[in-house]
């Protein structure tokens, strides 16, 4: 942008609103962007190496609060926060609705509105099938991203967790309603059908994101490390670690969960069944990992 431009008040060069909240586009030139967000309490932020290289970010929190899982401390309104070269992925919950002004570098905005919006698209239709499924892959997710942070995976594998974990029970809309919310015991019939979800998921994931990855991660989220799992009944190594991740919290979130057929049971409980199945079904330093997670959560 060349000369001298008053902006005003609510004007923006672009608009995104979806269930995570209302993006606008304040200004954007050769090498950076700016832009407000109003994001929705429950969501997640997450700060990458590749988008700090050499480039200076900040954020202003307006209004609401974050907390910020490397520090272990929260940010409120009045603070903000700054980062450059990162050297590990940092990653913020938003804990309460929250304003932020956003200064970064060039093209994240709509790189990142539109793969958010693929997501949004994919949950809006989970949510239409199953209210359950569509609370059930937000806590998925949010849990996730925490583990993958915290076992310092790669930022690929941290950006890839964080979108297949939200959208990891896609597959269950090409589910019959019947079979999916069904008060009693599913018959072997029943239960084969279910069984079919990861791979309608990776379906309709390759279909409307086009992503290898972030499919391939939703296709093993069932697969158990003896190999007891589906569909494909892989062992071990030959499971992807994002995969691996989300077997655990999905397992822990159904067991705390209420469901047609059940109460849910303890946060205790869920935990002790994990551990029981460590080295069994579930990665052992995951679960690890994930329970000091739950019990420093306030």
């Amino acid at each position: 942008m060349d000369g001298f431009k008053v902006f005003r008040s609510g004007e923006s060069i672009s608009v995104d609103t979806n269930k995570a909240g209302t993006f606008r586009l304040m200004v954007s030139d050769d090498d950076f962007e700016v832009f407000e967000a109003e994001i929705n309490s429950g969501r997640s932020i997450i700060c990458q190496p590749y988008e700090s290289k050499d480039s200076l970010n900040v954020c202003f929190v307006l209004s609401g609060k974050l907390y910020h899982m490397n520090s272990e401390k929260y940010i409120v309104s009045g603070e903000h926060y700054a980062f450059k070269n990162l050297n590990e992925t940092h990653y913020l919950s938003v804990v309460e609705k929250s304003k932020l002004l956003m200064i970064r570098n060039k093209g994240i905005f709509n790189e990142q509105i539109s793969t958010m919006n693929q997501v949004m698209d994919l949950m809006a239709v989970i949510q239409e099938k199953d209210h359950y499924t569509d609370e059930h892959c937000n806590r998925t997710g949010n849990w996730a991203v925490q583990v993958a942070a915290k076992m310092s995976l790669n930022e690929e594998s941290i950006e890839n967790i964080m979108h297949a974990a939200k959208i990891h029970d896609v597959g269950k809309v090409k589910i019959p309603s019947a079979v999916l919310n069904k008060s009693g015991i599913l018959s072997q019939e029943e239960y084969d059908i279910i069984k079919k979800h990861p791979e309608y998921g990776y379906d309709i994931i390759i279909d409307a994101m086009e992503s290898e990855e972030i499919a391939e991660i939703v296709l093993c989220h069932h697969e158990r490390i003896n190999g007891s799992g589906y569909p494909k009944g892989l062992k071990g190594g030959e499971i992807p670690i994002e995969s691996k991740i989300i077997a655990v919290i999905d397992s822990y979130d159904a067991m705390t969960t209420n469901r047609p057929y059940r109460k849910a049971f303890s946060k205790e409980y869920a935990i002790e069944e994990l551990e029981k199945n460590s080295g069994i079904l579930y990665d052992e330093e995951i679960i690890n990992v994930f329970v000091a997670i739950l019990n420093a959560d306030k």
